[in-house]
């Protein structure tokens, strides 16, 4: 995401899909650059690419125009990149065997400044040199609802019997649950899986669905999906390894 500041323009994504040191190494190749050429450098060199922040400074690009700036006004004036959370999948072997595929990921932040302030080395109001830069907008992670009512015990118990299809155990132990809440007679429940880009969500909502049916305390629910932090094999419970390891996963 974007936001205007002042005389500065943030480009914030917490989970580029980067290694942090390729990230640091592509920053550092760009920053003080204005954007466009920067951009080219990242995609077509000379030296070492980066498509993926590429992709970052195409959407500063845009956001820059549909606000009415032109972007060759622009320069990479800092940039930052930390280690974030693994995204991991399931890759299946044959005879029944799997494993995880992790893919490291980097929180990147970029900050974009008319290339007339940066020459004269000017910063937003109020803020000193070398002062680390917060955007408004930075993504923070919903505090999961508390379990304390029996009802809400109840909704945890139905989930445990929701199967997820392509590992064969339920979801709470796999820890994809990360909180269940009533509102009024409406579940609600915070939710996570191994993946932002799984395509099974509605199938696991249809699940939930069918196994609430037979609760008296809900009439309906919602699940809230959480992708950040991203889901982590070790938030499975010491039952789900188990179940896992039999069906044949490495864990």
């Amino acid at each position: 995401m974007s936001t205007t500041l002042a005389a500065e323009w943030y480009v914030d994504e917490p989970q580029l899909r980067v290694t942090e040191s390729d990230a640091r190494s592509a920053l550092r190749a760009v920053t003080g650059k204005p954007v466009i050429p920067a951009r080219a450098r990242l995609r077509f060199g000379p030296g070492r690419t980066c498509e993926a922040i590429a992709r970052l400074l195409d959407r500063a690009i845009v956001r820059a125009e549909s606000a009415g700036l032109d972007p060759r006004l622009l320069v990479v004036a800092d940039g930052s990149a930390e280690a974030g959370e693994d995204i991991v999948r399931v890759r299946r072997k044959a005879h029944g065997v799997a494993d995880w595929i992790h893919s490291p990921t980097c929180r990147i932040r970029i900050v974009l400044r008319p290339a007339g302030l940066h020459t004269a080395g000017l910063h937003t109001p109020g803020q000193a040199a070398g002062t680390p830069r917060l955007s408004p907008a930075d993504p923070v992670a919903p505090v999961p609802p508390a379990e304390p009512s029996a009802e809400a015990a109840a909704v945890r118990d139905a989930l445990a019997e929701v199967i997820d299809p392509d590992l064969g155990v339920n979801i709470v132990d796999l820890g994809f649950v990360r909180g269940i809440a009533l509102d009024g007679r409406t579940a609600v429940i915070t939710m996570t899986l191994t993946s932002a880009a799984c395509p099974l969500t509605s199938v696991l909502e249809d699940q939930i669905r069918a196994g609430l049916v037979p609760l008296g305390c809900v009439d309906d629910f919602r699940v809230d999906w959480q992708w950040i932090p991203a889901w982590r094999p070790a938030d499975i419970t010491d039952s789900g390894r188990e179940q896992l390891r039999a069906i044949g996963f490495t864990i």
